[in-house]
């Protein structure tokens, strides 16, 4: 326990549903509990604050579904939960796999005395900090506990507790402390040392190996003894205690870490850094409206989606842990039997990733760089189902194996590897990043995977096109379909891409994978001009999610507006109303493509029904049901403001916007979007948009922004640009 009279780290404040998963098995092993009862949250409580930044209660929610978490893309916990889970830390064979439980060494419940009268207290999230509060105002003393996962520190997860003393009164200042460590770990072996120096120790490996040829993991927590009691002696005004836990792969980067912590809080700059580093993310990367209902929402998605991802240092050759990508219930979920276990699917590429990568590329390329760590894993799978190439698990976990437990599902939903592709292709758009194609596996990734799709298709003779048969599409409520409209269309983009992407490093792409990609068949109807979801697909037919409505946004598919609101038309009154939240922000960005404002905003509402108070947890449904916290749903929401209402489009030579600010909002700002080495500002109004260059790495392209009335400007740092917000412009390379 770190100790000191300072207040220099004192800052004084003014189901499981399938959208990304599988139905598994009804055996006992395979059987999965979701989460049953409908959330109450909504209707019990309340957000208090009136900062965008702060989501406030005076009471803390008993309800899992309502609590917030603190992660840094290393581990994760939810507020006084006995849990912490760790990026990567798996137990479990096969569809068993699911995130390790360690014990909470950090879930500290304070107590006062019995006959100490409380007069304020309150329970707060800080997301520009970060930072879990509990304050608690008595007539003798202000009490506060902070909660945080370093930022900058990925293996350390810090407990403080400050009492400063109010009044005149002089008598010592007791509080009660009370660890929530919860029964012993089924997932890990631990074994305790001694206590040494103030800390303890447990250290072991995990139960069971994700495979019968992978090892288990090893992992190590030293933290600081936490006691009964804490004291503020009466000559003292105010005292900081700082409890650390550091967890790491071995006991000697546990201990190291512990002891860093430990340093930098003797300094008084552990909280101060932590805090540094968040409002650094924040700088580079915001949405910004003048609605507080609309701007907390998107903060805490932002947040959410950020505190499971790594720092803006991270780099996968000098960081010291891999990065494994993101699952839907984001890191503070994944236990065995809910929240999809901690398992990565497309979500992380066709949900969370857009709105990541154009804020911040470099963990756009982490999340891509979780999948090229896997690709020796995906082409032995390939291997395996009789596939040339790279073909990557419907479910993937530690060893990169496929880790869902029914088969209708690992082998059907193969759309995956198109949509890992397809984030490639966005990537490339935006950055144009030399070094993943050549040095991270980047190029060689995709060029498997358009392997694996010229291994999978089928050549019909009498039709002439090349046919992908016996498929799961997005909409799962539909199995062994053929030629999935979606499904065909991610394959052409993933056997495209290499010709793309070769010519930035100087490589020839085969050509038949061009000219498979030019014959494979994109179903559409002439009658009804519409698309097809799959081969028989019957008009009027209950789907379970967005799936053919994919192909306008977010796969730019040409077609003309007719075509595109028949999509929208067609499958809006039959997609399943108790589905998954990201749908709705699809037909929502849809419904403004195609100018159906008061459509657009109904589709776009709906997302708040998914959205739990006091602490804007998600949901997967609108009823409570399903994985908690469901990031899915926040990348799909943050998607239809970032180019829905903002109009962004990620293209092979451009960049595009058309803001439309949402209704209620006079003001709509997007902060440090990043293009081509290039952070950008927009600031929109009802009549105007200000475009601002505010920074430009060494040697990055030079830009030019173009209106739809043919208007060019030089953008250059530091000088806006002001033009009428009345239609489109892009942005583009000189």
């Amino acid at each position: 326990m770190v100790t000191d009279g300072a207040v220099s780290e004192i800052l004084v404040y003014p189901t499981m549903f399938l959208s990304a998963s599988c139905v598994f098995a009804l055996t006992l092993s395979w059987l999965i509990v979701t989460n049953t009862n409908a959330c109450p949250c909504n209707q019990k409580y309340k957000d208090i604050s009136p900062s965008a930044n702060v989501f406030e209660s005076a009471v803390l929610p008993n309800e899992t579904c309502c609590l917030p978490a603190v992660g840094n893309g290393y581990l994760a916990t939810v507020v006084y939960s006995d849990t912490i889970y760790v990026n990567g830390v798996y137990n479990g064979r096969g569809g068993a796999s699911h995130r390790a439980r360690i014990p909470s060494t950090a879930a500290i419940q304070v107590s006062l005395p019995s006959n100490v009268s409380v007069s304020k207290e309150s329970y707060s999230l800080d997301l520009e900090n970060g930072t879990f509060h509990r304050k608690v105002t008595t007539k003798e003393a202000l009490i506060e506990q902070r909660l945080y996962a370093h930022q900058e520190l990925s293996y350390i997860l810090v407990n403080q507790i400050i009492i400063s003393r109010r009044g005149p009164t002089t008598d010592p200042i007791i509080l009660k402390l009370v660890n929530n460590t919860g029964i012993n770990s089924k997932d890990i072996n631990f074994k305790n040392t001694a206590p040494d120096e103030g800390t303890r120790m447990m250290y072991g490996n995990t139960v069971e190996s994700e495979t019968s040829t992978s090892s288990t993991i090893s992992v190590a927590v030293n933290w600081t003894i936490i006691p009964d009691s804490i004291t503020l002696p009466s000559n003292q005004d105010s005292k900081t205690w700082t409890f650390i836990t550091a967890i790491g792969p071995n006991r000697m980067i546990a201990v190291a870490s512990h002891m860093h912590a430990t340093q930098m809080a003797l300094e008084g700059i552990l909280y101060s850094n932590h805090c540094r580093a968040w409002q650094d993310k924040w700088l580079h990367g915001q949405i910004e409206v003048d609605d507080i209902t609309l701007s907390k929402a998107i903060h805490g998605s932002m947040y959410y989606i950020l505190s499971s991802l790594p720092s803006l240092n991270y780099d996968v050759q000098t960081t010291p842990y891999h990065f494994y990508g993101l699952s839907p219930g984001g890191l503070a979920h994944g236990r065995i039997a809910t929240d999809y276990q901690g398992h990565v699917f497309w979500d992380q590429e066709t949900w969370m990733y857009p709105t990541m990568l154009l804020f911040h590329p470099k963990l756009g390329r982490a999340m891509l760089e979780s999948r090229t760590y896997h690709l020796d894993a995906a082409k032995e799978l390939a291997k395996s189902r009789g596939y040339q190439g790279a073909e990557y698990p419907w479910e993937m976990a530690y060893t990169g194996a496929e880790v869902c437990p029914a088969e209708i599902y690992s082998l059907q939903e193969i759309h995956i590897n198109g949509d890992i592709s397809f984030a490639v292709q966005q990537y490339l758009h935006v950055l144009r990043d030399v070094d993943f194609l050549k040095n991270r596996r980047g190029y060689e990734m995709i060029s498997e995977l358009a392997k694996y799709w010229e291994s999978r298709v089928e050549f019909n003779n009498a039709s002439g096109y090349y046919e992908i048969k016996g498929v799961k599409p997005p909409d799962e409520y539909h199995s062994n379909v053929n030629n999935s409209v979606y499904t065909n269309s991610v394959a052409q983009v993933s056997l495209l891409l290499p010709a793309y992407a070769g010519k930035f490093i100087n490589v020839t792409a085969p050509p038949a994978w061009t000219e498979i990609a030019d014959k494979l068949l994109i179903l559409y109807n002439t009658t009804h001009e519409y698309h097809p979801e799959y081969e028989g697909y019957e008009i009027g037919t209950t789907v379970k999610q967005a799936d053919s409505i994919l192909l306008g946004f977010p796969l730019n598919v040409k077609m003309d507006n007719v075509s595109r609101y028949n999509d929208l038309q067609t499958y809006q009154p039959v997609t399943d109303p108790n589905g998954p939240a990201m749908s709705w922000s699809m037909f929502s960005i849809g419904y403004g493509e195609v100018q159906q404002p008061d459509k657009q905003r109904e589709m776009f509402l709906r997302n708040f029904k998914n959205i739990q108070q006091p602490f804007r947890v998600w949901t997967e449904t609108a009823s409570g049901h399903g994985a908690v916290n469901f990031i899915t749903g926040m990348g799909g929401f943050l998607q239809s403001v970032l180019f829905g209402y903002g109009g962004f489009r990620i293209l092979p030579d451009h960049l595009l916007f058309n803001f439309d600010l949402p209704k209620g909002t006079t003001k709509f700002e997007v902060r440090g979007l990043d293009y081509l080495g290039s952070e950008i500002d927009f600031i929109a109004t009802e009549k105007t948009v200000l475009v601002t260059l505010t920074d430009q790495q060494q040697g990055a392209a030079k830009l030019q922004m173009e209106t739809a009335q043919g208007t060019v400007y030089d953008l250059v740092k530091g000088k806006p640009v002001l033009i009428n917000r009345i239609s489109w412009a892009l942005i583009k390379e000189v």
